[in-house]
């Protein structure tokens, strides 16, 4: 019988109520959902960067590429870029570049992120499809509704950040304005920079080409040994529209409306740079005078609904995406000729999506989606008959197209209160073609056009694809997970279907970042690739005091897509023309991850280490050549003090040499290094204050997976003189961001 309370008030006994005992179990973390980061996180590394891609790199196992200051491809234990399933807010997007300058990840800004999710390796088959290397999912932030008895909701939010190396600076906002069944949100932010600054001064491959230019003077920094060029960008802005109905607390629909669009951007590790298409026949450095087309412009609309119902829940998503997008040569690259190239891209997509609850301990996931994918990618002519790229247009890829539509079901068990189980499989057809192609009439192209329009373009690739994976946890303290996965992957378009074998035309096609020409491969076939991985967690019993987690994985892949020299190409000092090839390759590695609070100091504040650090290896098991872009052993330490609100942070990253490089593509080495960086906020009321210093005692570096460095004046150089040089990193920046919120 519970115990009941006597009280008064204001002389008049009070009606006892009984003291209601509740008991319940501690919330166990959700079973195969893959790894998130913190709010916490999130904020802190908002502050260093306007490039969403680098928001997981507190996530053991990824890195990212080096490209352009806001389009970072993200790799996740090897595996990057399309091998990679990325969705936007649940939207699967794709690149609509040679060079893949508009990842999918660069369509949202950090300031707008509100949740990521990333499946590393073993992938449930309900969130990976056309992928081997894993999910990411980034998200926005969820309508917000005004509580039960609230008439209207008002909310937003404002910030602004600079960054002293590049002089980076910008700005957000974030409005809402909601009833408690209906939800308007608007969000729009802008940043630019200018080149930033390497850490000491450092032997330039070329020489540096300056023009008197109205245009582009205010944001490209003087000319100095250390600048490196080709990493400033301007007129990055993002604004969305969102609108959520609420229905009765079971049922929500969500329509967002999206831009993104970019002014210009310079690209370090490309022979190209992303530029404006407004016609300005005054101004050298704005070169596409051919068309009065918008430039670097992407647009979405995406609706949603989920839905809870007595046997579950049911979510559905549509949406649709067009892209355009132009490219040629900034100042800091060849004055002396001009190469427009242009893309336009649309891509539809659907997904439903049921999941089941058939009792307490089992739920079945059952679902389809589709991604239909349409591209052109034209270059025209300049119309100069003396020039080789003159006079038609040159169509790299025509009446492009990539259709996908795939099956699925998982079945999750909860047999016991230590065992958990999940088995899923799954099945896509991908279906691509292009169009008949030309080049330009003036030059060498004629022959691989005609033998490129005599193939029979249409492939079509089925994929089947099975995850099962188990979690046993002995006991509050501890927690193991083992996986198999069969995984499945097609070529992207630009793989298959670049056709010409001239140096030039091959040299823009390249999406690595290497120096490298591409030439595609119609016969291509998708890559399979088989995982097993196992992790073990050790924790105290809620996860407060400390936590040590590792995880050990070996993929083989049967039809790695990797590549091969052309005939002629033998030297081992200079760039490379290469065709796709299919060849068997192996990667296995591991992550490790921890944390340990020391304990609080009265009127210090309470202090915490943590550090994680990973390790993987590629290889191709045809010609025992190591795998491109493999980041070397690497880890991050911090020590991390509070006191109140106020947050202090001293983080150790360490690299070790890159010296396991691909020769194939005759990679570049690096050498290791240690950066130090120091970070700290204050949050008062509704305000955050973010200050940091990175790379504290301004150490040079280069950058492991930064590529070769083509900028200053060696976009079209193909000999030894500037090979073997890495783009180099960036120097001490102190760093501010302000936010306030209401």
């Amino acid at each position: 019988m519970a115990d009941t309370i006597d009280s008064k008030e204001n002389g008049t006994p009070v009606k006892e109520l009984p003291l209601l005992e509740v008991q319940a179990s501690r919330i166990e973390d959700p079973a195969f959902e893959g790894q998130s980061l913190s709010s916490a996180s999130l904020a802190r590394r908002r502050l260093n960067t306007n490039d969403t891609a680098r928001l997981l790199e507190d996530i053991p196992g990824v890195s990212t590429y080096g490209a352009g200051g806001i389009s970072s491809l993200p790799t996740i234990h090897g595996f990057a870029d399309d091998r990679i399933r990325t969705q936007v807010d649940g939207m699967d997007l794709m690149s609509a570049c040679p060079n893949h300058m508009n990842p999918a990840l660069s369509y949202m800004d950090p300031s707008n992120v509100e949740t990521v999710q990333v499946y590393a390796g073993i992938t449930p088959v309900s969130v990976g499809g056309d992928s081997i290397g894993g999910t990411i999912q980034v998200s926005s932030a969820k309508p917000k509704f005004a509580k039960d008895g609230e008439d209207l909701l008002v909310t937003g939010k404002l910030g602004t950040f600079y960054r002293s190396n590049g002089a980076a600076r910008g700005g957000n906002v974030a409005l809402t304005l909601a009833s408690q069944n209906l939800s308007l949100t608007y969000t729009d932010s802008y940043s630019q920079a200018n080149n930033y600054r390497a850490a000491g001064d450092f032997k330039k491959p070329g020489g540096w080409n300056q023009q008197n230019n109205a245009f582009l003077r205010p944001f490209l920094d003087s000319v100095t040994e250390r600048t490196v060029a080709g990493t400033a960008y301007r007129g990055s802005r993002h604004r969305e529209l969102s609108l959520g109905w609420k229905i009765q607390d079971n049922h929500l629909f969500e329509l967002k409306l999206g831009e993104q669009s970019l002014d210009w951007e310079g690209f370090p590790n490309q022979r190209m740079d992303m530029v404006s298409s407004e016609p300005d026949p005054g101004n050298p450095g704005n070169f596409l005078l051919n068309t009065k087309k918008p430039a670097n412009v992407n647009r979405t609309a995406n609706l949603h609904y989920t839905g809870q119902f007595g046997w579950g829940e049911l979510e559905m998503r549509y949406f649709h995406q067009n892209l355009e997008h132009s490219m040629d040569m900034l100042p800091h690259r060849y004055i002396g000729m001009m190469m427009p190239m242009l893309s336009e891209a649309t891509t539809d997509g659907s997904m439903v999506k049921a999941n089941i609850a058939l009792d307490e301990q089992h739920s079945f996931n059952i679902g389809t989606d589709f991604q239909f994918y349409r591209l052109d990618d034209w270059w025209p002519g300049i119309g100069l008959s003396a020039n080789s790229m003159c006079c038609n247009d040159f169509w790299n890829i025509r009446d492009g197209k990539r259709d996908r539509i795939g099956v699925f079901s998982e079945w999750e068990a909860k047999w016991s209160s230590q065992w958990t189980t999940l088995l899923g499989i799954r099945t896509d057809r991908v279906k691509s073609n292009t169009g008949p192609v030309q080049g330009y009439s003036s030059g060498s192209y004629q022959a691989d056009a005609n033998a490129f329009n005599a193939l029979n373009r249409s492939r079509e690739d089925y994929h089947y694809d099975l995850t099962a994976l188990s979690r046993f946890t002995p006991d509050d303290g501890q927690s193991y997970e083992f996986g198999f996965a069969r995984k499945t992957r097609s070529p992207n378009l630009y793989e298959r279907y670049p056709w010409s074998r001239f140096a030039m035309a091959a040299l823009m096609n390249n999406f690595v970042g290497d120096g490298n020409g591409y030439i595609g491969n119609p016969d291509l076939k998708p890559e399979i690739a088989y995982t097993i991985s196992a992790s073990g967690d050790w924790h105290d019993a809620n996860k407060e005091k400390w936590q040590v987690k590792t995880t050990g994985y070996l993929t083989y892949v049967e039809n790695y897509i990797d590549a091969v020299r052309l005939p002629g190409y033998t030297r081992n000092d200079q760039y490379m023309l290469l065709q796709y090839a299919n060849a068997d390759a192996r990667l296995y590695g591991l992550d490790v991850s921890g944390s340990y609070r020391l304990g609080s100091i009265a009127n210090i504040g309470s202090f915490a280490v943590s550090g994680m650090f990973s390790y993987v290896r590629g290889e191709n098991r045809a010609t025992g050549d190591n795998l491109y872009h493999m980041m070397p052993l690497n880890g991050k330490f911090a020590l991390e003090h509070k006191l109140g609100s106020w947050t202090n942070t001293l983080e150790m990253q360490r690299v070790t040499e890159k010296d396991r490089i691909s020769q194939v593509r005759n990679e570049i080495t690096t050498p290791g290094y240690t950066l130090f960086n120091l970070r700290s906020s204050l949050e008062w009321q509704s305000t955050r204050l973010d200050l940091s210093v990175e790379n504290l005692f301004n150490r040079f570096y280069y950058l492991p997976l930064g590529g070769a460095y083509l900028a200053q004046g060696n976009a079209m150089t193909t000999n030894g003189i500037p090979w073997g040089m890495g783009v180099p990193g960036r120097g001490r920046s102190v760093n501010i961001a302000l936010s306030y919120s209401f």
